[in-house]
């Protein structure tokens, strides 16, 4: 594939227009090849980053393709990690300008509803769905699995899927995960595993040619509460706990530290009201996102009430925003005095 570049100098009206057949970034394929830790799975020596092939260096750790392609699938392209930081497309630098020519915007696949209902109807199988129910009952659990589309997989044990469904209400994927008795994730050598349905032939006829475009997990909720301040957490799970304890608040999802919280799908937040809720050992990564998510809506915010409450034992512990929650339930603590819409977190 040819492509053009355009070389600026310090002399805008002087461009000089060159073709090559070659990409400036790709990734590594040199020897022996340098992995590592992919941020998705969490797997060691796994992810190939790409490299910028004019400098010989690579781009940020976190960008690249885990080899993992059907247990994690994580892969953020140079594309994606300008598109979040796009402070770094100096177009007056003499670095080379990539220009895709006559190349149509991409457009995401879907999976059938059908496939997402019959999860569903199975939901009360999972793990999750069983550790919840000890919490707040069973009615009350399946009112909020099905408010936030969740599922079941006869795969991987019964693990729960979450399932991403965009602002007009069409299926992008499913993140299935495992959980214990105790609500925690299952990990495997003390790593989290979870699947795509967009990777499993039973969701999709041809998952080759699936173009995944993902959504915040609780996007589907944005159309319906319209006036409600967004809440954005990291984990799915953390999303539903928070809105039964919370249940003024639309909680969305971003699906990890590098998940949809991008230039691209936050387009959906535009005139919202909205807040990141980071998790206790997150702060620093979320503080970064935040700069990027008021190019989009000026006003959005960091809540801190969750991290001043925080005990050293329980930053220790590295909670979640779930953990946090559910503990504090437990001990009858007011911040989770918010089944009647009492408990406030974001003024």
């Amino acid at each position: 594939m040819k492509r053009a570049y355009i070389y600026t100098t310090p002399h805008p009206t002087k461009i000089r227009l060159t073709m090559t057949n070659d990409y400036r970034y790709r990734l590594d394929n040199s020897r022996p090849r340098i992995k590592v830790t992919c941020p998705a799975c969490g797997r060691q020596k796994k992810l190939v980053r790409y490299i910028d092939t004019q400098t010989g260096r690579f781009l940020a750790d976190h960008v690249g393709k885990c080899d993992r392609i059907f247990k994690c699938g994580y892969h953020y392209t140079p594309s994606d990690y300008f598109r979040d930081h796009p402070w770094l497309n100096d177009i007056a630098s003499h670095r080379p300008v990539s220009l895709h020519i006559n190349k149509q915007p991409s457009q995401p696949s879907f999976i059938e509803r059908s496939r997402m209902v019959e999860s569903m109807n199975r939901c009360q199988s999972s793990a999750l769905f069983r550790f919840l129910s000890s919490r707040w009952g069973e009615d009350e659990t399946m009112r909020m699995f099905r408010l936030h589309n969740v599922g079941a997989t006869t795969r991987m044990n019964d693990a729960a899927v979450f399932w991403q469904v965009d602002i007009n209400g069409c299926i992008r994927t499913g993140k299935i995960m495992r959980y214990g008795n105790d609500g925690h994730r299952i990990k495997e050598d003390g790593l989290v595993n979870f699947m795509w349905a967009h990777r499993m032939k039973s969701m999709v006829d041809n998952t080759e040619d699936f173009n995944l475009m993902q959504c915040f997990f609780g996007e589907h909720l944005l159309s319906a509460c319209p006036d409600s301040k967004v809440m954005i957490v990291e984990s799915e799970k953390s999303a539903i706990i928070a809105s039964h304890y919370y249940p003024q608040y639309l909680w969305l999802a971003s699906g990890g530290c590098c998940g949809c919280l991008n230039q691209t799908a936050s387009q959906v937040l535009k005139g919202r009201e909205v807040w990141l809720v980071p998790d206790l050992d997150a702060e620093d990564r979320w503080h970064a996102k935040l700069t990027m998510l008021r190019t989009i809506t000026p006003t959005a915010g960091i809540v801190t009430a969750i991290s001043d409450m925080a005990t050293p034992e329980q930053r220790a512990a590295k909670l979640d925003i779930a953990d946090f929650l559910l503990d504090a339930a437990s001990r009858n603590n007011p911040i989770v005095g918010a089944a009647d819409g009492a408990g406030q977190l974001a003024e």
